[in-house]
């Protein structure tokens, strides 16, 4: 049995892409943003996922469309084929597959440690780049009654920014590469946009736990790898690809390995020359308001920790309403001064698809947002690959 397995020489991270907003007088070609999205993430070993989802897990069957006379799948490719999607055609069973994740080892976390500007005005420090723990009982396996344990392991992408967004006119939105990143800002632009990953987490099964899963049959899919067979089968056509000359390329069956997931992303915004007059007055003031903001935090949790030790002192509760109402007005205070952050903040951020999120950090040139997803959101994966009719006779 022949299996050709995908591994780059380095995974450091996945590129979130590049938006270039331009002036021009024709729409651009079907599939232009999906094709540079892909090439992007594919410069560093790993496929692209768009848009970015939480339903994607190593176990997972793909049927993936190919391009004639493009071998390696990350050979580059018309922005038409990008408009073909990957098709789901089964699983194998997770609740078996990841039993082998029960024992792996696991590093210690880092403790005693808060991050600047993780304090929230709540009751919990706001920390998105702390990667949730993923679970074996998330996976709904009502036959183990076994203890629980984790099944991602965390990741980190340091000092790498993931994509660029510039203005110049806007007529179109188009995803660019990681080279734009290289870019200075020149000609029109208006401002640049980086985005950066500063929590990842990743689910990794072994090659050989996988393939032995693969070789016992041991499948989810309703009917086992029948029905696998079944929709592989009616599905072959539906994603062959044909170029202009007809010549016809069959879609490839993949098997997932590994999926890399976001748990928040960071946009930080620069202004260019051409908008710096405009904007110098608005960057400053939000930058003195964002100081200001800080300092209402650290006096509220300074104030928080002095009533806790009030309270475990056992003081008079007549000492304690002084200190309730004191709280109080620091957390109105710290509402007030979001809400002006958040206004000024608008007034520098372009109107860019994507671009929300928590004020993190200011600088004289520009912002820095949080944007932190409802759950952890896949961007990438790694699978193994086979031609659908060798899957066929292996079965």
């Amino acid at each position: 049995m022949r299996y050709r397995v995908f591994v780059p020489a380095t995974i450091l991270i996945v590129a979130l892409v590049a938006i270039v907003l331009w002036r021009g007088s024709s729409k651009p070609e079907a599939g232009t943003m999906l094709k540079a999205w892909h090439e992007s993430v594919q410069n560093l070993g790993v496929r692209a996922i768009y848009p970015l989802q939480e339903s994607l897990y190593p176990g997972n069957m793909l049927l993936v469309p190919t391009y004639p006379g493009k071998a390696k799948w990350f050979e580059e490719k018309p922005a038409e084929y990008y408009t073909n999607y990957l098709v789901r055609i089964g699983s194998l069973d997770l609740c078996q597959l990841y039993l082998s994740l029960k024992n792996a080892p696991e590093i210690p976390p880092v403790t005693n440690f808060e991050p600047s500007g993780g304090t929230s005005a709540g009751s919990k420090p706001f920390t998105p780049w702390q990667p949730t723990e993923i679970r074996y009982s998330h996976f709904k396996c009502n036959d183990y009654r076994g203890p629980d344990f984790r099944v991602n392991r965390v990741m980190a992408f340091p000092a790498f920014q993931f994509g660029s967004l510039a203005e110049s006119g806007v007529s179109a939105n188009v995803l660019n590469g990681v080279t734009g990143l290289l870019g200075s800002l020149v000609g029109n632009n208006e401002y640049r946009m980086t985005v950066s990953i500063p929590s990842a987490t990743v689910i990794r099964v072994d090659l050989h736990d996988l393939l032995t899963a693969l070789n016992n049959y041991s499948y989810s899919t309703t009917g086992g790898v029948s029905d696998v067979q079944v929709i592989l089968g009616r599905m072959k056509n539906v994603q062959t690809v044909r170029d202009k000359q007809g010549v016809a390329s069959p879609p490839e069956l993949l098997v997932v390995t590994e999926v890399y997931y976001a748990n928040a992303i960071d946009i930080s915004i620069a202004s260019s020359a051409a908008r710096a007059s405009d904007l110098s007055i608005s960057t400053q003031a939000l930058a003195q308001q964002f100081d200001q903001l800080k300092k209402l935090r650290e006096q509220l949790q300074a104030a928080r920790a002095e009533a806790d030790a009030s309270t475990g002192d056992n003081a008079n509760t007549s000492d304690s309403a002084p200190q309730r109402e004191a709280l109080k007005e620091l957390a109105k205070q710290i509402a007030e001064k979001e809400a002006e952050v958040d206004r000024l903040s608008k007034v520098i951020l372009p109107g860019a698809p994507g671009v929300t999120g928590a004020v993190k950090s200011v600088s004289s040139s520009g912002v820095t947002l949080t944007q932190v997803f409802p759950r952890p959101m896949a961007f990438g994966y790694r699978a193994i690959g086979f031609d659908p009719d060798q899957y066929s006779r292996m079965h």
